[in-house]
């Protein structure tokens, strides 16, 4: 009977159900966590016919009240620049949206395949408080890395 209970949440893991997580980091605050379920990413061709990665966290999963947008057009190995503008932004502490600057961010994707997507996130956004984004404000750096197992119904 002990052994039944053991394996109970066996398969209730991301690599069973999809889903994933994004560590990050903002300038040189300790380091926060954001899960993400299985339908927070669109992966390209899975289950639609786009051609980009997009991430996007809901801010009930963040304790701080952090929450991201970050779309990639065509994504491949390597650096990639997120797309500029309504598709790519950063909320910091339940603040305005302010945009990823694509510029000056990387996602820089190391791992591409039918069941886990990984990459390291060197992002810049522009740094907004309530209604308000001042061009005065030096931009918010985020340091993360991006970890996204494929629910295999989804392969």
């Amino acid at each position: 009977m002990a052994s039944l209970f053991a394996c109970s949440g066996i398969n209730d893991s991301w690599e069973a159900k999809g889903g994933g997580y994004i560590k990050y980091s903002v300038g040189n605050e300790s380091s926060h966590t954001i899960e993400l379920a299985r339908k927070d990413v669109e992966i390209p061709f899975i289950k639609n016919s786009h051609r980009y990665l997009l991430i996007k966290t809901r801010t009930e999963e963040s304790s701080v009240g952090d929450q991201f947008s970050i779309m990639v057009n065509r994504p491949v190995l390597g650096e990639n620049q997120p797309v500029q503008g309504q598709y790519s932004w950063f909320v910091h502490k339940k603040s305005s949206p302010g945009r990823i600057l694509a510029e000056k961010s990387i996602v820089k994707i190391d791992q591409k395949d039918d069941s886990t997507w990984t990459a390291d996130l060197d992002l810049y956004a522009k740094d907004c408080h309530i209604d308000s984004c001042p061009d005065s404000l030096p931009p918010i750096h985020i340091n993360g890395r991006f970890r996204y197992w494929i629910s295999p119904e989804d392969r």
